[in-house]
């Protein structure tokens, strides 16, 4: 109880000197009757009594003259309604309805949307899936590391091609005629057991890339070419190797594949490129592009340039050998 009168009576000092303060500012009393408001009545408290209170709690304080004006302090005084304040009230647009706009389909109902996806196929090939539904019989454009030619959707907007990859990630890029383009990428692991050699050209050259595997005859067996071109199982079984044709509008590619653990030390596969003169491509000017890409490393590609001789040696073949050099087993 004692401690809590010695509060009250600080909180009564407080407020009286407060109040003084402020009279004498706003000119209510002056410098005497502040000092005798000052003198606040003193409070006895008796120690040791539970009903001890205070023997006066009234100051002797000035009286304020009759008629006097007398103004509260500004935080005491009533605020005008006029100064009063609401929170403003915004008008909110109602949102602009979202319309569904229709997705364009085929007539046979599948969104248009086109899709390319590849799939890693065994001997580091690649399945490559076009799904295009809204562009029948359309023409493509299909590149990869160099390689490029061109192919058609079926009556379905659909193209499957399986084509030998030249390096890992495989990157494909597909582009339709009017520019729209779709790329596809995937990884081929076991790329690094191969090597290959691609031969592509544009128009009806008839060019054609040769294997002779380890000392083969022209004709004979382990002569790889567009008439014997053996198959994937072939070089996965560890026999040899194989040859993708592509031929596809105006544009021409042979790529030969062949798994790295048939090569033996002191064994080789020559190669070759050879044109067979026909009244299609006498005197013409080929202009050609040789690929190689050695156990998945960078791939290394030529620009080929020459002339067919003219029309009175068609029946003949014009055999380059020394365009490309033979597959070895590579001394560590």
């Amino acid at each position: 109880m004692l401690n809590t009168l010695v509060i009250r009576a600080a909180a009564v000092c407080v407020l009286a000197s407060g109040g003084v303060l402020y009279a004498m500012e706003t000119g209510l009393i002056g410098a005497g009757e502040a000092a005798a408001a000052g003198r606040v009545a003193e409070v006895t408290l008796t120690s040791g009594s539970r009903s001890s209170t205070p023997q006066s709690l009234t100051p002797d304080l000035p009286e304020i003259p009759t008629g006097a004006e007398v103004r509260l302090p500004m935080m005491a005084e009533p605020i005008a309604p006029e100064a009063m304040t609401s929170p403003m009230s915004f008008e909110i647009a109602p949102e602009a309805p979202v319309l569904d706009t229709p997705l364009e389909r085929s007539e046979l109902g599948l969104p248009c949307e086109i899709s390319v996806t590849a799939n890693a196929m065994p001997a580091a090939m690649v399945a490559l899936d076009i799904m295009a539904p809204c562009r029948s019989f359309a023409p493509v454009r299909i590149t990869h590391s160099g390689l490029e030619f061109e192919a058609e959707t079926d009556a379905l907007g659909l193209l499957t091609l399986d084509i030998p990859a030249f390096e890992t990630p495989a990157f494909f890029t597909v582009m339709f005629e009017d520019g729209v383009e779709q790329t596809a990428m995937i990884g081929l692991p076991d790329l690094h057991e191969f090597d290959r050699i691609g031969l592509a050209w544009r128009g009806d050259m008839g060019l054609e890339l040769h294997a002779m595997e380890f000392g083969a005859e022209y004709g004979g067996p382990g002569h790889v070419w567009q008439n014997a071109p053996a198959t994937t199982d072939a070089a996965l079984t560890g026999a040899g190797g194989f040859l993708t044709n592509i031929a596809m509008g105006d544009t021409y590619a042979q790529i030969y594949t062949l798994p790295r653990a048939t090569l033996r030390e002191g064994e080789s596969v020559r190669l070759s490129i050879d044109a067979p003169i026909t009244a299609a491509n006498c005197s013409a000017s080929v202009v050609a592009r040789t690929l190689r890409s050695e156990s998945a490393g960078p791939v290394d590609m030529t620009e080929l340039t020459f002339t067919v001789p003219g029309c009175d040696a068609i029946g003949d073949v014009l055999v380059l050998q020394n365009l490309l050099a033979d597959l070895r087993l590579a001394s560590n």
